[in-house]
């Protein structure tokens, strides 16, 4: 079972890799956007790139940090696992929510791309595997306990 538990993590570290880079790359885009706005003169929109640069690129770096400490950790320790949960639950209903009710600063945007897709799955395959190690630890951990 350990083996299975051990392949399901570097999955999950492999997940948690593509989305940072997926979140680089919708970063890298964003910059790119803001400063082609800046060379039209267009100013209005430096707070709002701004502001989800600074969340793509946090974002990108607490998966990273998340990889680092769910390979030192192996399964010895739940809390990294639960951070995934987290993480990725925040990030995606921050996502819906500035694609239907709008988010201070940023408003309600209207175009859902390829990345945006792709992340979003990938965000749900992390919640998965990482709800997935946790039942199975506790299962190792209570193996008597009983289930109805």
């Amino acid at each position: 079972m350990n083996n299975a538990l051990n392949l399901t993590r570097y999955v999950l570290c492999g997940l948690l890799g593509l989305i940072s880079i997926l979140y680089f790359v919708v970063a890298y885009g964003e910059y790119s956007d803001w400063m082609e706005l800046l060379d039209f003169g267009i100013n209005s929109e430096s707070t709002e790139k701004i502001v989800e640069i600074t969340l793509f690129l946090v974002s990108s770096l607490i998966y990273i940090g998340l990889i680092v400490w769910i390979l030192k950790v192996k399964l010895s320790q739940k809390f990294p696992y639960i951070i995934c949960i987290l993480a990725s639950a925040v990030l995606i209903s921050i996502y819906v929510a500035s694609r239907t009710i709008g988010v201070p600063i940023v408003g309600t945007e209207f175009y859902i791309g390829r990345l945006d897709w792709i992340s979003k799955i990938v965000q749900v395959l992390i919640i998965g595997l990482s709800g997935f190690i946790l039942y199975k630890k506790s299962k190792q951990t209570y193996p008597n306990l009983r289930t109805k």
